[in-house]
């Protein structure tokens, strides 16, 4: 083994980003993300997972497409080289695995030369993955023993194949990677080989994505499926029997949600339980973040909360409609060397299980949770409770549903309404917005949207009335007539619960979906019930 003595420079890693799916990323690969100074990655690299970049990250694109080169690779070599001897972590993020068809080998010979430090971090190679996804097991007892991988394209500086057609028709399993460009040519080499015209094959375009499509047919035909499906690189040919089994195995296709997008407008940090049932579920999930928590802001009247604060003996109930009102409120009350001790004989009462939760950080359990966690479920339980004349103190955000003031005020209760935060639109997600619905075409792929992604399959999803009036507010920023144009466009929308949905058609929007409770496993619910019904239709 040769050895030599490194130089302190910096380190490259050469590391696989695995095949599409940016959940099949490995955890090192994403730990050496979050750590290094310099990313030089391929075209085929996720925008979720370079979101993992730390801050001030460098992020170079190198990405080499069949005849379209942005860097050479000689080029890529001395980039590596260059940016590690400035003392950098560099990180080389590959498609699949960097030694299997990824030239990660040469990049390694590079930096091996000028005694530069690195290391190599598998990948989930496209070539068994994307199968896999498809529905189609390599090997299998009464189908296939062998395997083998080949290239479908090799390198240009070579005069003529050095594959060995003959030795590969041997194999029961074919995978042929990156063979687009010479589909017939392969298959027909195959075939002369020695391989059963009729033998199975399935073309994967773009394996684990969103854009998966698949043609299926035998050694003969399956150039002529692919061009009547119109299927494109990047894409892998299976050749085998067990091309059979997709039949029965298919099961990323034909998840509940697959070929759905959905646009989850859940505030920053609150989307993650919603995105992550509905990627279960097969949905390609859009995060547009549409609220924003300002605890502090000039809209909020510091001066009152805390006279309120001073005061607060004097209330008999206090009410908490979210999660954020809870924080707001008893982030003030705590800093100003409050404790519980100031809420004896009082009644806490929580909306329902999230501000309960928030609630229990700060050691308040409440008296009071209606069994719908809705402002109308706190008015159905207080119906029959006599207010008049209690001091209800109401922690909210700056923008509400009247309803539940104006209906303790109707019992004769003294309401105070409190506000401790303001929402507002990130102003990340506007853009984004605009990317999805004005420039979709142009500029859609930076927030990794799907290819010809068709208007009539997103689904956006509203989870409050922030969430409603901020969308259409963000939408008539961009354009005067951009909401109209969208609720006519054929988009769906969502809500939870009959309130949001009110709320959301005062702007004109008509939700095609409303969940009967207000909770996201009820939302979850309605739009699986509502797609089925499509599906069935």
């Amino acid at each position: 083994m040769k050895t030599k003595e490194v130089k302190k420079t910096g380190k490259v890693y050469l590391a696989g980003a695995g095949p599409g799916d940016p959940e099949l990323l490995t955890l090192k690969t994403k730990r050496i993300l979050c750590e290094a100074d310099v990313i030089i990655y391929d075209s085929l690299i996720s925008e979720e997972i370079l979101s993992f970049a730390k801050e001030g990250c460098e992020i170079i694109y190198a990405g080499k497409r069949s005849s379209n080169h942005t860097l050479p690779q000689y080029s890529i070599n001395e980039l590596l080289a260059e940016k590690a001897k400035n003392n950098s972590v560099v990180l080389r993020l590959k498609g699949g695995d960097p030694y299997l068809f990824g030239r990660g080998g040469e990049e390694a010979e590079r930096l091996f030369k000028d005694n530069i430090e690195f290391e190599v971090i598998p990948g989930i190679s496209s070539s068994f993955a994307v199968p896999a996804y498809a529905g189609i097991p390599l090997t299998h007892r009464d189908y296939a023993s062998t395997v083998a991988i080949v290239t479908g394209h090799e390198g240009e500086h070579k005069e003529k194949s050095t594959i060995n057609w003959k030795g590969l028709a041997g194999a029961d399993t074919i995978v042929i990677l990156m063979g687009y460009k010479n589909l017939d040519s392969n298959t027909k080499n195959l075939i002369e080989a020695g391989k059963d015209k009729d033998t199975p094959c399935a073309v994967i375009q773009e394996g684990t994505t969103l854009n998966q499509k698949a043609a299926v047919g035998t050694l003969s035909t399956i150039a002529e499926e692919v061009e009547k499906k119109g299927l494109k690189s990047p894409m892998i040919l299976i050749v085998g029997n067990v091309v059979k089994l997709r039949n029965t195995l298919n099961w990323f296709e034909t998840r509940q949600l697959s070929g759905l997008s959905v646009i989850v407008t859940r505030g920053e940090g609150q989307s993650g339980t919603l995105s992550g049932k509905l990627k279960k579920l097969g949905a390609f999930v859009i995060n547009l973040p549409l609220i924003k928590i300002m605890k502090e802001s000039k809209n909020i009247d510091e001066t009152k909360i805390d006279k309120v604060i001073g005061n607060i003996k004097q209330y008999d109930y206090l009410i908490f409609t979210s999660a954020n009102a809870v924080s707001g409120f008893f982030g003030r009350f705590f800093s100003k060397g409050m404790d519980t001790r100031a809420f004896p004989g009082k009644k806490i009462i929580s909306v329902g299980k999230v501000s309960s939760t928030e609630l229990l950080k700060y050691g308040v359990i409440p008296d009071i949770i209606p069994s719908e966690p809705s402002q109308t479920g706190i008015i159905d339980v207080l119906k029959d409770v006599n207010i008049k004349d209690k001091k209800i103190l109401f922690p909210q955000a700056l923008k509400i549903n009247k309803d539940l003031p104006e209906f303790l005020a109707s019992k004769g209760a003294h309401v105070e309404n409190l506000p401790v935060y303001e929402t507002v639109v990130p102003e990340e997600s506007k853009e984004a917005i605009k990317e999805v619905f004005v420039s979709l075409k142009k500029t859609g792929k930076n927030i990794g949207l799907p290819d010809n992604l068709d208007l009539k399959n997103i689904l956006v999803t509203f989870t409050s009335y922030s969430t409603v009036e901020n969308f259409a507010n963000a939408l008539k920023d961009i354009d005067e007539n951009l909401l109209k144009k969208v609720v006519s466009s054929g988009v769906k929308f969502a809500s939870i619960g009959n309130k949001t949905a009110e709320y959301a058609l005062g702007f004109g929007i008509k939700s095609d979906i409303i969940s009967k409770d207000v909770n996201i496993d009820s939302l979850i619910d309605g739009i699986l019930g509502y797609y089925k019904k499509d599906k069935k239709n």
